[in-house]
């Protein structure tokens, strides 16, 4: 009788792991990448163009290949590594990733990489870095999928670059607007963490003023210390704070600061100098000066505008390296279009924010040890909208006291609770640099 039973039992084991065999079938095999080509649809959305634009840097960054990127309406090749949905018959998946999942398979030559919103990346920084392999002088797949399976994404937890984003003013309500106006999705809605961030400043605390302004709240996140209003990269007794750009510099790691305002503006300033008052400019043009001479930072960009995205992908990819990096990002004008009460100002600047968060995603998910983060110093106009959410306008020219969203996806995130104090992102970053000092 118990001889029966153990029979049944093996023979139970045996068929599961067939089956499981069968449907999870990998392949481990040499493959040559030249002649393949990156196909996209022809009216594929502007997340899968930055996809597939990160997805070829970052293939010569890690293998010195050069692969062209093409759309569907090419004749169509045996060597093709399909992003998203395209034409070509292998992407007719059966099953359709959910939020945070992605498809990753081979079919023949053919390469397939789908996702859920942002996660095709995923998709793609699997194949990048779990799947392929030089070894002896060749390229090898590893363990390659072979079947169309949603995956879910695993975040690492040690990280050794972080991207922080800044949009100046955007409260919820500015998202919120920019999309009843017609974007889209503002993309970071889909990240793997989300809250709300309190951005008083020790002026605020102490009574001395209403709302924290942009040097004060920039400080309290690069420093992990409150300041009054007007202070850059000091205490409220005027001592130097280290930030977190040049914590980042003394580890090693490269920095860069990039911004749509002059770089003397409130926001970028605060990662790059240190004084008592915003107002003296040529001071602070002079410690900036002074910085970029002795070579203590490695990417400035200032007043881009429309370039917002462009220098985006030009800092990530001169930043990126064996040590690490540290890059802040600023979208300054809505903070200037809020002030002036100009909501389509206002909208396009969200937009143009969004634009180049969608871009930084891609890079993060297809960087594993690269933390994205995305947020804002304060709000301001003091957003409303109606009950319906049909209307929106602004109450206010002046900052308000009201928790601003933040947004994060990549190695470690999953450490940022749901609310938390802006001086709490400093330690967060810190982090990454800690090993390297």
């Amino acid at each position: 009788m118990k001889r029966k039973i153990y029979l049944a039992l093996f023979v139970l084991i045996l068929t599961t792991l067939c089956l499981f065999s069968c449907n999870e079938a990998r392949l481990n095999e040499e493959i040559d990448l030249s002649g393949y080509k990156v196909i996209i649809s022809e009216n594929a959305d502007t997340l899968t163009e930055y996809c597939a634009d990160n997805f070829v840097l970052t293939m010569y960054e890690k293998f010195q290949i050069k692969l062209p990127i093409a759309y569907d309406t090419e004749t169509e090749q045996d060597k093709e590594i399909l992003i998203g949905k395209t034409n070509r018959e292998e992407s007719q998946t059966k099953r359709t990733p959910k939020n945070m999942q992605y498809q990753l398979f081979k079919v023949g030559d053919k390469i397939v990489i789908q996702g859920n919103s942002i996660y095709v990346g995923s998709g793609c920084g699997a194949f990048l870095n779990d799947h392929l392999e030089f070894k002896d002088g060749k390229m090898h797949l590893k363990n390659m999928p072979t079947t169309d399976t949603p995956r879910t994404i695993y975040f690492e937890n040690d990280y050794k670059s972080v991207i922080f984003m800044i949009g100046d003013g955007m409260g919820q309500n500015h998202i919120e607007m920019a999309e009843w106006d017609g974007l889209d999705h503002f993309v970071a809605r889909d990240f793997y963490s989300i809250g709300t961030v309190i951005t008083q400043s020790q002026s605020v605390i102490e009574g001395y003023e209403e709302f924290t302004d942009s040097t004060a709240s920039a400080t309290a996140m690069a420093t992990g210390t409150k300041t009054y209003n007007s202070y850059v990269g000091v205490d409220k007794d005027k001592k130097l704070l280290l930030n977190i750009r040049e914590i980042a510099y003394l580890s090693g790691a490269r920095t860069g600061v990039l911004t749509t305002d002059v770089i003397t503006g409130g926001t970028p300033s605060s990662y790059l100098c240190h004084l008592d008052s915003r107002n003296e400019t040529e001071l602070l043009q002079l410690q900036i000066d002074e910085l970029v001479a002795n070579r203590q930072v490695d990417y400035l960009g200032s007043e881009v505008g429309d370039d917002l995205t462009k220098s985006t992908r030009e800092a990530l990819y001169r930043l990126n390296g064996e040590n690490g990096f540290f890059l802040m990002i600023e979208e300054a004008h809505i903070d200037k279009a809020s002030a002036e009460r100009n909501m389509r100002r206002t909208i396009n600047c969200v937009i143009r924010y969004n634009d180049a968060v969608t871009y930084a995603s891609q890079f993060a998910l297809m960087h594993p040890d690269v933390a994205l983060i995305v947020t804002a110093d304060h709000e301001t106009g003091g957003v409303t909208s109606n009950e319906e959410k049909t209307y929106y306008t602004f109450t206010t020219k002046e900052h308000t006291n009201v928790d601003v969203p933040f947004f994060a996806i990549g190695a470690g995130v999953n450490k940022l609770k749901e609310r938390i104090d802006n001086t709490q992102f400093f330690e967060f970053c810190k982090k990454a640099y800690e090993k390297n000092q």
